[in-house]
């Protein structure tokens, strides 16, 4: 008799999620273009974590956290890794690479935490050499929500904070003094939204990290369509035999 009471209860249950598919249907996920916009260009620094399997088994995958870039060309695009975690362990085993700051030279500034003198120092790294100067002194922690501001003074605004419950759409939005201005507004699955955005050195594109892990450029005035970077084409050869999953955005650099 129990047996039969959760057959019906699986059954109900089965009838009642064919009915809510044939009601609202099942919304897909949003299609983008991946021709590049001579409009863009610059480099996009962004962290990506490492899994590679180890020679012999049973020993578990090693996992690393890397920055990478890419060089955005109508003509040639290519991705390269700039540093990985690993690549700093003398200095010390704790890199905040989700810390990550660029500086006017395009020179990256990790910081870390240096247990000899027991405070947070940083790394100068020179992306064109991968030269590596360490600070003299103690270093402040940025504020992150000051490069989520362009030249125009345009604040970008989270865009899980700016989505209703359960609603199935995804956005990218911006504030300007009292306005809301809204860039890019989708149908998508309820647990699909943007993240990770920064502007472009210009103020005028935005790059966001979607939750499929593909990063996704929107033009602020909308005079190109969102552009999908398709790393099939371009990833760097590095890690080809790896899984490397994009966590966040660095920033945008001439």
């Amino acid at each position: 008799m129990k047996k039969k009471s959760t057959l019906i209860k699986s059954l109900v249950i089965l009838l009642f999620s064919v009915l809510l598919v044939a009601l609202f249907g099942v919304v897909p996920l949003p299609e983008y273009n991946t021709e590049v916009s001579s409009e863009i260009s610059g480099s996009i620094f962004y962290m990506v974590e490492i899994e590679s399997s180890n020679l012999i088994p049973p020993a578990p995958d090693i996992l690393d956290q890397c920055i990478f870039k890419i060089n955005i060309s109508v003509e040639d695009m290519n991705e390269k890794k700039v540093i990985c975690a690993s690549d700093l362990y003398e200095y010390s085993y704790n890199i905040y690479l989700n810390d990550t700051d660029i500086d006017a030279n395009q020179n990256l500034i990790i910081r870390y935490w240096d247990n000899s003198s027991d405070v947070e120092m940083a790394l100068t790294i020179d992306t064109k050499n991968i030269d590596i100067k360490p600070s003299v002194g103690s270093v402040n922690s940025p504020n992150r929500d000051m490069y989520k501001v362009n030249s125009f003074g345009e604040k970008l605004l989270n865009s899980w904070d700016m989505r209703e419950a359960n609603t199935r759409t995804a956005g990218v939005y911006f504030q300007k003094n009292s306005e809301i201005v809204e860039v890019f507004n989708v149908e998508a699955p309820t647990n699909y939204y943007f993240e990770s955005l920064v502007w472009s050195p210009d103020g005028r594109s935005i790059a966001a990290l979607d939750t499929e892990n593909e990063i996704i450029i929107f033009s602020k005035s909308k005079t190109f369509d969102p552009i999908k970077l398709n790393f099939d084409s371009y990833s760097s050869l590095e890690f080809a035999d790896d899984e490397k999953v994009i966590y966040q955005i660095i920033g945008w650099s001439n």
